[in-house]
């Protein structure tokens, strides 16, 4: 993996704590889920423990009236309707303020006596015919009593005469005002409602009426009163909790509900802290991870970073400082700090070596040279001495080729790395040369030279001098007879775009014709000297028109630009 697309150390320390604390996350979560579903069950069961308490003096109110209607059933006045059964009841009514009547009523349904004797002759509510089909203690719904004129809850019991035949029923009317009297000096949780209503929604009493009203206007669910929670809205889009219970019988149910916010807040509470703790803690381990890996490791790293620079630019002096870094650091310190002393000493023996090779094969160079030109003295000397002009000629044309060797030894002795020939400044010296040597004062041949710049080897560099050396030497040889008033000579060397030099020697001068000219000595060395650079040489000429000789080799530096020197 590239090293910019590797993770870096505080990504993999990030992962590595993360994956450590994913499990601590996991149980965390569990646990929170766990316990609120625990919660939720106890707000359940503690508001509806909390409803049947806060209504247990209702329940009290109901189960009261229902021993008073047994007492009064077994009573004889009352049981068989004496002329003292009014009186009877008359009695009872006294001191039990949540009452507000009591009544015997016949088989047929019709009020026989009362504590409020105005109450006598009046037709039974509802409940009588229930009384009668189930013949058991009944409560009814909220009604409003048509002798006080209030909202009451009717209690029946039945009634039997001695062969156990249904023979009416004794009634209470209980006073519905008294109920929520009672409901608001009721202890209760800050912000709770308690009701107690009827099967049809009627509100009988509650501490705050209008909440009770919206919530209990509807009977609840029936799972509700089988002891589960139900949700509801108030007028003011306000979510409530309650719960709800029969009191006694199936027609009076106590209701207790709670905002949903306040209810359930410490579960939310410890539910949000079981999920955000753990997050807590893989964020405050990123932070100390970040604040750790920039103080210990990163700020070291980069310090060395910029050493290992320095070692780089050849600065082997520079010392870590590093008494204030981890021992990790220090060691690694004293291991760069060591690596960069045998560093040191091995490039000044490397320095040392090339030194004395460059040194050698300079002293090389130019002994080569000095013994070429020997060898161009002692050539010189022969064809002074020679009467034969070929000869002479032949002689001077081993000395051009000879002084094109130790032109490039020259060249070579010359340059900073002794392996490498610049092309550019070899054909120009080349050409002046062979100029000067095969040129009269007088003949106003002119050259030009137009090279590209371009550092070949001296075993490239040996070729192309003397392919241009005997290029030259058979264009002033033949193509400037004597007879010809001037002419002109061009080199050029210039890149091809496919990766190749192309190297171009031409004249203006006589040319002639190929096909009846058998190839000389001068051919045949311009095709060995083209071999040896693996190139392909050409030759185009015509009478009248010039000879262009054409080297075609591949560019040891590749596609460089150009950057050209012409010189005449």
């Amino acid at each position: 993996m590239p090293a910019s697309r590797a993770p870096s150390l505080r990504f993999r320390l990030f992962l590595t704590v993360t994956l450590a604390l994913f499990p601590i996350v996991v149980v965390s979560v569990l646990q929170g889920i766990e316990r609120a579903r625990v919660d939720v069950a106890n707000v359940r069961d503690r508001l509806v423990q909390t409803a049947r308490i806060a209504a247990s003096s209702e329940e009290n109110v109901l189960a009261s009236s229902e021993q008073i209607l047994r007492t009064l059933a077994s009573t004889e006045d009352v049981r068989d309707v004496t002329p003292e059964c009014d009186r009877a009841l008359a009695d009872v009514l006294i001191g039990v303020r949540f009452l507000t009547n009591l009544a015997r009523i016949d088989r047929n349904g019709v009020v026989v006596c009362a504590a409020i004797p105005r109450a006598r002759g009046m037709k039974a509510n509802a409940i009588f015919d229930a009384v009668r089909r189930s013949k058991a203690f009944a409560v009814s719904s909220q009604l409003i009593s048509p002798v006080t004129h209030g909202p009451v809850i009717g209690t029946m019991l039945p009634v039997f005469d001695a062969k156990g035949r249904f023979d009416g029923a004794v009634s209470v009317a209980v006073n519905a005002r008294w109920l929520t009297h009672i409901l608001k000096a009721r202890d209760l949780p800050h912000g709770a409602v308690i009701a107690v209503f009827d099967r049809q929604g009627s509100v009988i009493a509650a501490n705050e009426g209008i909440v009770a009203r919206d919530l209990f206007s509807k009977m609840p669910e029936p799972q509700t009163l089988g002891g589960s929670l139900q949700t509801r809205d108030d007028a003011k889009r306000n979510a409530w909790v309650f719960a709800a219970a029969p009191l006694v019988g199936n027609n009076v149910f106590v209701g207790l509900a709670m905002r949903q916010s306040k209810l359930f807040a410490p579960t939310y509470l410890r539910v949000g802290t079981d999920f955000l703790l753990p997050i807590l803690m893989i964020g405050l381990a990123w932070i100390a991870i970040w604040f750790a890996t920039e103080r210990q490791i990163t700020q070291w790293i980069n310090y060395l970073r910029r050493i290992a620079a320095a070692y780089r630019g050849g600065h082997y002096g520079a010392k870590p400082a590093l008494e204030n870094a981890p021992v990790e650091f220090r060691l690694l310190g004293t291991a760069m700090e060591e690596m960069a002393a045998g560093i040191q000493d091995r490039d000044k023996k490397l320095r040392d070596a090339i030194a004395q090779k460059t040194l050698l094969i300079r002293e090389t160079h130019h002994r080569v040279k000095n013994n070429l030109q020997i060898v161009m003295s002692l050539l010189s000397l022969q064809a002074n001495q020679m009467k034969d002009s070929a000869v002479k000629e032949a002689l001077s044309q081993a000395q051009a080729r000879i002084d094109a060797l130790a032109l490039v030894h020259r060249l070579l002795h010359e340059v900073e790395d002794q392996t490498t020939v610049d092309v550019q400044r070899l054909l120009g010296e080349l050409t002046r040369k062979i100029s000067e040597s095969m040129t009269v004062d007088d003949s106003n041949i002119s050259t030009e030279v137009d090279s590209v710049h371009s550092n070949v080897l001296s075993e490239i560099a040996v070729p192309i001098a003397l392919f241009t050396v005997e290029a030259l030497i058979n264009i002033f040889k033949y193509a400037f007879p004597p007879e010809r008033a001037g002419g002109a000579v061009k080199v050029v060397l210039e890149r091809r775009g496919d990766g190749k030099l192309r190297l171009t020697i031409e004249d203006d001068g006589v040319g002639y014709t190929q096909d009846k000219t058998k190839p000389g000595i001068g051919s045949r060395l311009l095709g060995v000297f083209a071999r040896q650079v693996h190139g392909t040489a050409s030759v185009d000429s015509k009478p009248g028109h010039g000879t262009t000789v054409e080297l075609i080799f591949a560019d040891p530096e590749g596609a460089a630009p150009e950057t050209r020197a012409a010189s005449a």
